[in-house]
């Protein structure tokens, strides 16, 4: 019943990465963060090499949105990339693969993914607190602040799963 819904969750956590880049009115330069988050939670979730290489890809992107030059357009995801590595380590080095489960994550408790799970629930509600309206509230931040708010969600249930 475990790798089902770590089957669901790693699902859901793709489908959300994914979800603001498939929208048509998404401009070709906003797309690829959320391409490189869908790697990186389909890839970290393997284990072995996957997890290597999707943390050096979503580190190696957040460093891509803190250049100058795409600040303004994508830098909102430059902690969404940070935390992401974060968690998908501290969930991998918790303990033994969940028995029958195809994934290289841990599933065996522990102190680590209790830290990821602090990390993660925190960092849901630190964007579901963005998320709250303002009377002014700008529509294009509100969008990228629950798309954070939803991967965050989703890695946070991850770790969940971890313990």
């Amino acid at each position: 019943m475990q790798a089902l819904l770590h089957a669901v969750g790693v699902l859901a956590g793709c489908v959300l990465a994914l979800a603001p880049a498939l929208l048509p009115s998404a401009r070709p330069t906003r797309r690829w963060p959320h391409l490189v988050m869908a790697f990186g939670m389909a890839a970290g979730h393997l284990g072995g090499v996957f997890l290597c290489v999707a943390v050096l890809a979503l580190l190696t992107a957040a460093w891509l949105c803190g250049s100058s030059s795409r600040r303004a357009e994508t830098g909102h995801h430059i902690q969404d990339f940070v935390v992401m590595s974060m968690l998908l380590v501290l969930t991998a080095l918790n303990g033994p693969p969940l028995a029958g489960a195809s994934s290289g994550h841990s599933h065996g408790g522990g102190s680590l993914a209790t830290v990821a799970l602090v990390i993660g629930l925190g960092w849901t509600c630190a964007r579901l607190i963005r998320v709250l309206p303002a009377p002014s509230a700008d529509r294009r931040v509100l969008g990228q602040d629950v798309c954070s708010a939803g991967m965050a969600a989703s890695m946070a249930f991850m770790a969940a799963l971890a313990l």
